[in-house]
């Protein structure tokens, strides 16, 4: 990434959470190594799981194939994105501008989490819960 500031281009980078396999100390990790990389922006949302993608057989297998061995697909509901997303949201570097709080893919296609084709209701309570609880970027950051 270096290389690219010298170059003076923006540098914004994408995460996704609640990756199969991921722990909530691993999202937490991501946040604390992008806080000391050298990028200008985040989009964070969370994993969407979609018709006709290799991902989609996957997490079918994982709920009807009991002996399937791969990892573990941890699909949240609303409340838990949220409380997960903010507390990124308060370890964030102040200065790293967020592009994305959420995403909604094709309802059409969407498998799960179903509950993410209410974008505008998603953000709305991200929203009402930073404000609810006082917490805003970098409140838990410390450099």
């Amino acid at each position: 990434m270096h290389e690219l500031k010298r170059r003076n281009l923006t540098v914004i980078v994408h995460v996704i959470l609640f990756l199969p396999g991921e722990t909530h100390e691993m999202m937490l990790e991501t946040i604390e190594y992008l806080n000391h990389s050298n990028i200008d922006g985040i989009k964070l949302q969370l994993l969407h799981i979609l018709k006709g993608t290799d991902l989609a057989v996957e997490y079918q297998k994982c709920l009807l194939d009991p002996a399937y061995t791969g990892p573990a697909f941890h699909i949240p509901d609303a409340d838990e994105y949220i409380r997960l997303l903010t507390e990124c949201i308060q370890h964030l570097r102040p200065e790293i501008v967020i592009h994305r709080l959420t995403g909604d893919g094709p309802k059409d296609l969407l498998i799960a989490p179903l509950w993410t084709g209410a974008k505008r209701t998603v953000l709305n309570q991200i929203h009402k819960y930073m404000k609810d609880h006082d917490l805003y970027q970098g409140k838990e950051y410390y450099g």
